[in-house]
């Protein structure tokens, strides 16, 4: 008998050692996809597993995409990306990639616009079943203070909500967010959080815990494998349940 329980104890002992570093959460899992991955045979994808996908849409814009235009602006691949995952049965949800800039709160309430205003047009509505859209809030911020970044925020989440129907998301990391003073005024505000951080069992939540909320998604590789998209992926793992990111 002892001998029995010895064994399945060190059993638990090995799964536990080899789970990996994406412990939190729950057990669905998605992925986070752009431009960059090209042309992605979703069927394929969902077969393996994916259960959710969130889609860039756009990426800066203005003078951002004087720099390397051929990576700013709307996404080539979104619509087809959008359509192709929905008619494969995952949940899709758009993004936009920000590249905030403006030293001032005018500068950056100026740049925000122009920005959500690129990601509304891609978007065009939101569909039921949907996820609700993201703003990628992460470095580098251009030119920027504390409190022209917490602006720059306010003004693009205020206007995607006025259009779209739907509080984003913000997805940021701990480094990233430390740039707006680690604010909580967005936690609080109920945005819900998609937070960054790659090889760890469970991720650093910035802004107290995100105002003692938590996350509601956890982006934990960026190097993940997955049939149907070629090369490596960005994968996510949810930290709450689905239905509280998806569209009614």
């Amino acid at each position: 008998m002892k001998r029995t329980v010895l064994i399945a104890a060190l059993c638990v002992v090995a799964l536990l050692a080899g789970a990996g570093p994406a412990q939190a959460g729950t057990k669905a899992i998605g992925v986070d996809v752009s431009r960059f991955q090209g042309s992605i045979d979703w069927p394929t994808a969902a077969d393996s597993g994916i259960r959710f996908a969130f889609v860039q849409a756009s990426r800066g814009s203005g003078a951002d995409c004087t720099v390397k235009p051929g990576q700013c602006g709307p996404d080539p691949y979104f619509a087809a990306n959008r359509l192709a995952a929905e008619s494969a049965g995952i949940r899709v949800g758009a993004y936009h990639r920000a590249f905030a800039s403006g030293g001032t709160a005018d500068a950056a309430r100026a740049d925000a616009l122009a920005e959500a205003n690129i990601f509304i047009a891609e978007v065009g509505s939101l569909q039921s079943g949907e996820l609700i859209p993201v703003l990628d809030a992460e470095s580098p911020f251009t030119g920027m203070t504390s409190a022209s970044l917490r602006t720059w925020i306010r003004v693009f989440v205020k206007r995607v909500t006025k259009k779209l129907g739907r509080k984003p998301m913000i997805y940021t990391n701990a480094s990233s967010w430390s740039a707006t003073g680690n604010t909580t005024e967005f936690a609080r505000a109920r945005y819900p959080l998609w937070v960054a951080e790659w090889g760890v069992s469970r991720p650093t939540v910035p802004a107290n815990n995100w105002a003692r909320r938590g996350y509601s998604v956890w982006q934990y590789t960026s190097s993940g494998s997955v049939p149907g998209i070629s090369g490596r992926v960005d994968m996510d793992r949810l930290g709450k349940k689905l239905g509280k990111i998806i569209v009614r």
